[in-house]
């Protein structure tokens, strides 16, 4: 079946700086509006104000005329700009409309200080200025995100105005010429300021959404490998199981019709290699199956002193063949525990199992039983200790991991680190916990399973997360 989970390509998004453009021109469209009905009210305000001391010939509806062409184009390229399918792919088509608009407006602004300059009778030339000043102002607020409709707004404004005072005569004139010039710079420094700061951030906006991208792609594509991974062992483990006790099976057969002696050691070696193989195959199962949430668990109140023996007397006689003794210890009475009698039997054979392998001759494995009160509650906690050489302090975590084995036992001791990783699944999905516990002489292990004042438990399969 095909993977209908999304995926995230990380070459198929704009580049960096198309997505800083498209943030800048966008917010500046945002803005249309407000600025458009701003422009407009000032505009008549101007009209209203201005028109009794134009010079004769001058009117200034013309100019208010040519105001409102321009936000009409502006308030039409911003909605065809919303009606763009490719918008965030072509911002800088955009953002040239921007500012050739800004540019339109500026000089329209700026006429009223050229063509529309009020008689020098009139008094009112300072308030022009002050207009256009005010003007500027504004723009800091709407337009400084996309600096260069900002910029050339304001040069296109104030440099005519500029230059028509620059050329009248007197000390006030002069003096305007000055205000302007020293105002267009402030605004053209400060908002190139306030523009690389907004750049900044938006930049750092964008690198961000761009490493989450790329964290949830790693994401998707680890699981996905992962799942095929366990699909991949669960298939192989049951394709190879089947041949494995065919193999087994004539082995037996040989080694119990064969007369010949040498010819019944080699058959004998090949039962035990195929026994070892079939035993990792079933470890790469139980592992795929508890990876991909298949395990079932069927879970009832056992009394788990009762599981502690029969698992200690199965280990009897390997036990007997090396004079290795195992002792059971039982702090008191124990209660019945929730739990799957086969899989915390498959923990501890493992458990034990490694404590014997690594146990030297005539040494002793104990199993320690008891009840504690833990954070959550009632707990069961079963250690297994051994005399072997141990687990190194700095490895007691990276020995339940899977294919790791511990630097002291990873030579001459068999196994490929499955049995640690596959005990941590099987207890976690009984919501407990293993851990291996420093210790001076051997490895200590320890295994916590919840065992609640009930027993009531339903019985009927829980299926591993």
């Amino acid at each position: 079946m095909p993977d209908s989970r999304p995926t995230v390509e990380a070459d198929d998004s704009p580049s960096i700086d198309l997505q800083i453009l498209d943030a800048q021109v966008r917010a500046l469209q945002r803005n249309v509006p407000s600025m458009v009905v701003g422009t407009l009210l000032t505009a008549v305000a101007t009209v209203h104000y201005f028109s009794p001391v134009m010079p004769e010939g001058l009117d200034l509806r013309r100019w208010f005329a040519a105001m409102l062409a321009v936000s009409v184009v502006r308030i039409a390229a911003m909605w065809l700009w919303r009606r763009d399918p490719a918008v965030g792919r072509r911002p800088a088509y955009w953002a040239r409309w921007m500012v050739a608009l800004a540019v339109l407006t500026g000089l329209i602004w700026g006429s009223l200080a050229t063509i529309y300059m009020p008689t020098e009778q009139s008094g009112y030339r300072p308030v022009m200025a002050s207009l256009l000043m005010g003007v500027s102002a504004a723009v800091v607020v709407s337009q400084v995100t996309l600096y260069r409709a900002f910029a050339l707004f304001l040069v296109a404004m104030l440099l005519p105005a500029m230059l028509s005072f620059a050329f009248l005569p007197g000390d006030v004139a002069r003096m305007l010429t000055i205000m302007l010039a020293f105002f267009l710079l402030l605004l053209l420094v400060g908002g190139r300021q306030s523009s690389e700061a907004s750049k900044r951030s938006l930049r750092l906006q964008m690198e961000l959404r761009q490493l989450a991208r790329a964290e949830e792609h790693a994401r998707l594509s680890a699981e996905r490998a992962n799942a095929a991974k366990s699909q991949f062992l669960m298939n192989m483990s049951h394709e190879l199981r089947t041949p494995m006790h065919a193999v087994m099976a004539y082995a037996q057969l040989g080694v119990t019709r064969c007369n010949e002696p040498k010819i019944r050691g080699y058959l004998e070696r090949i039962h035990t290699s195929a026994s070892g193989l079939l035993a990792l195959l079933g470890d790469l199962l139980d592992l795929a199956r508890l990876e991909t949430g298949r395990m079932e668990f069927r879970i009832r109140p056992k009394d788990p002193l009762l599981l502690v023996e029969r698992i200690a007397a199965e280990f009897g006689p390997q036990l007997r063949h090396r004079d290795v003794r195992l002792e059971v210890v039982a702090a008191g009475e124990l209660p019945l525990v929730p739990l799957d009698e086969s899989r915390v039997a498959q923990v501890l054979r493992n458990l034990v199992a490694n404590a014997f392998r690594h146990s030297p001759d005539n040494g002793l494995i104990s199993i320690a039983v008891g009840v504690v009160a833990g954070e959550q509650g009632r707990e069961l906690v079963l250690r297994v200790r051994d005399q072997g050489v141990g687990i190194p302090e700095d490895e007691l975590e990276s020995v339940f991991e899977k294919f790791v084995q511990s630097s002291k036992t990873r030579s001459g001791a068999g196994g490929v680190g499955l049995g640690l990783a596959i005990c941590r699944e099987i207890v976690s999905a009984h919501g407990g916990r293993i851990r291996a516990l420093g210790n001076d002489d051997g490895a200590l292990l320890e295994v916590v399973l919840p065992a609640p004042e009930t027993t009531q438990v339903e019985d009927r399969p829980a299926v591993a997360a």
